[in-house]
């Protein structure tokens, strides 16, 4: 028996490169992907509300899972690939916390393997829980803090809660060149 830790020297899980990243949100299909927990929905609400704003030509293309444990299931998770090719980036939100945050580095890990960058928007308090499952999917998804509460299903607290700092943090994850630890030169390159 063996323990591989994050910190390990050896990689049981193979390693993919991170999707490249877009140059801009300007004009683009911005995925939006709700885990199937009630605060999901919410909170990307609000994001959409103010990447609108921000983007006004950008489009929104909304998957929902029905229910958060259904992303274990093969079928469902092809549904998140084959709608992820149709967008040019994507947000997925927790709605929850604890092993949601596993499910939602599962579905942003899908949304990288239909070539689409992916961002996690997670509850503080839960990177870990993220990283650790992003590296067991074999790939150092990035994700963004949000000081919303993973219980908060309020519209109104929610949109009060996601700042412009938090948006800025989202469009940076997105439009970021990636280092040479999540993709090789060529995949650096935004679209």
């Amino acid at each position: 028996m063996s323990l591989v830790t994050p910190g390990s020297e050896t990689e049981d899980t193979e390693r993919k490169p991170l999707a490249a990243r877009v140059d801009s949100l300007e004009g683009k299909t911005i995925g939006l992907y709700d885990n199937g927990k009630p605060a999901g929905e919410p909170l990307l609400t609000a994001v959409q509300e103010k990447l609108s704003k921000r983007y006004p030509d950008a489009t929104f293309e909304w998957f929902h899972v029905e229910h958060l444990n259904q992303i274990k299931r093969e079928d469902v998770q092809n549904d998140v690939v084959e709608w992820a090719k149709g967008v040019d980036t994507a947000i997925g939100a927790i709605g929850d916390c604890g092993s949601c945050t596993k499910f939602l580095a599962w579905g942003v890990e899908k949304i990288e393997d239909a070539g689409t960058p992916g961002v996690g928007l997670i509850d503080e308090g839960f990177e870990l829980d993220y990283q650790s499952n992003a590296i067991e999917r074999g790939r150092p998804l990035r994700y963004k803090k949000t000081p919303v509460r993973c219980e908060t299903t309020d519209l109104e607290r929610v949109r009060e809660e996601v700042s412009e700092e938090v948006v800025d943090g989202i469009v940076d994850e997105l439009t970021r060149p990636l280092s040479e630890k999540e993709g090789t030169d060529a995949e650096a390159v935004a679209r």
